[in-house]
């Protein structure tokens, strides 16, 4: 039986706070897309799902493709390698000078042709994915070997309209020899759809506020390159202007910001400086600031705001029970349950009440509910009945 999850949250450890309940179960962040797919992809290698990899390589998931490929490259099975290298918009030049620049790597880095041949496959996906790891290996490969005004050169000898990988590298390359007006130069390149927005993510990712700020980015580009260089009252502040401008998304992203380097009375203040939109089932900033509150010592905040911004059926009822106030949680269930018709969301928030009856030990309500007929109830009642040692 999952237990309702009173007690201190693993997220409530890892911001200083004691959180009474375990949001980690009741809001849980989802990892990002990155994070999921390499948990994916270990999981099938685990399993010895090759097939099934291969498959998922083939149509385009780029790190199935690629840990595949370092499979394939570490048993020497260069022609398996060569089947996952893509065929479409290959920029000929660049393959051809990381296989060189491997070639002039240290000694044991590679080992023969093919070993070279497969080791600039696989860094070409690598860098075609943006991976900052690979394009920081390329880089400081061709550092050791002097080799930076020679790639700047070759890449910018009749760039294609496609090779977005190589574009980006060259990016990198001439910021890193200072010409910054080169790179302005590429930024205002109306026969590239993504030249802005390219070096606007370079500049983000470097910090470069002052050229962030002669492009004319977004608000939102600014605040990140802010707390990147750890100025977060500055990037705080450029957040609230662009609220005060009413431009789309700033205040969600101006709570997170709060919310992420524990703003409490900050991220409680703009919370309740807007309007509640009880049709917004999109926006999560009352749960995240309600979670906030309750990991600083604020658990009546966090259910005040709760009850007046929901909905967030589960939160509320597990910080009122965490509080001793059970009664009252398992009538927000009830209310919520009243105000729904569609059979899952019945069905999900019956089997949470129930979990909250048994970590109480209310087994008979629980028995009463499941009595009267509602599937959810029953089984977790017969789950309950079912441990080591349950008699009753």
């Amino acid at each position: 039986m999952k237990a309702l999850g009173v007690g201190h949250g693993s997220a409530g450890r890892a911001r200083g706070g004691r959180a009474s309940i375990d949001w980690d179960r009741w809001f849980p962040e989802k990892p990002g897309y990155h994070e999921w797919a390499r948990q994916w992809v270990q999981e099938m290698l685990d399993e010895g799902r090759i097939e099934e990899l291969r498959s998922a390589a083939r149509t385009g998931t780029g790190l199935a493709r690629i840990r595949l490929m370092e499979l394939y490259a570490e048993r020497g099975d260069i022609e398996a390698v060569r089947a996952l290298v893509r065929t479409e918009n290959r920029n000929t030049k660049l393959e051809l000078l990381l296989t060189d620049t491997l070639a002039g790597a240290p000694a044991g880095t590679t080992a023969g042709k093919d070993g070279l041949e497969a080791a600039a496959a696989v860094l070409k996906v690598r860098l075609d994915r943006l991976e900052k790891d690979a394009r920081e290996e390329l880089i400081e490969l061709l550092v050791a070997q002097d080799r930076i005004g020679e790639t700047i050169a070759l890449l910018q000898a009749r760039p294609q309209e496609t090779d977005y990988t190589g574009w980006h590298l060259l990016v990198h390359l001439l910021l890193l020899q200072g010409r910054i007006e080169d790179v302005r130069t590429m930024a205002a390149d109306s026969t590239r759809r993504y030249a802005r927005d390219l070096v606007t993510g370079v500049f983000v990712e470097q910090g470069r506020i002052e050229e962030l700020r002669a492009l004319d980015a977004h608000g939102f580009e600014v605040s990140r390159a802010l707390v990147g260089l750890g100025r977060v009252d500055e990037a705080i502040a450029v957040m609230r202007e662009c609220l005060d401008a009413d431009e789309p998304h700033a205040y969600d992203f101006l709570i997170d910001l709060l919310v992420k380097h524990g703003r409490v009375d900050q991220a409680l203040t703009t919370l309740e400086s807007r309007s509640h939109n009880p049709y917004d089932v999109v926006s999560t900033a009352s749960v995240k600031v309600a979670r906030l509150l309750d990991e600083h010592g604020r658990p009546e905040d966090a259910i005040r705001i709760l009850r007046a911004r929901g909905p967030a059926v589960d939160q509320l009822a597990a910080l009122l029970a965490a509080q001793g106030r059970v009664d009252e949680a398992v009538r927000v269930f009830d209310r919520a349950m009243q105000d729904h018709e569609h059979r899952f969301v019945m069905d999900r928030l019956a089997g949470a009440q129930a979990d909250l009856l048994v970590e109480y030990g209310r087994i008979d309500e629980l028995r009463s509910r499941a009595e009267a007929g509602h599937r959810e109830y029953g089984i977790r009642l017969a789950a309950y009945l079912a441990e080591p040692d349950r008699t009753s």
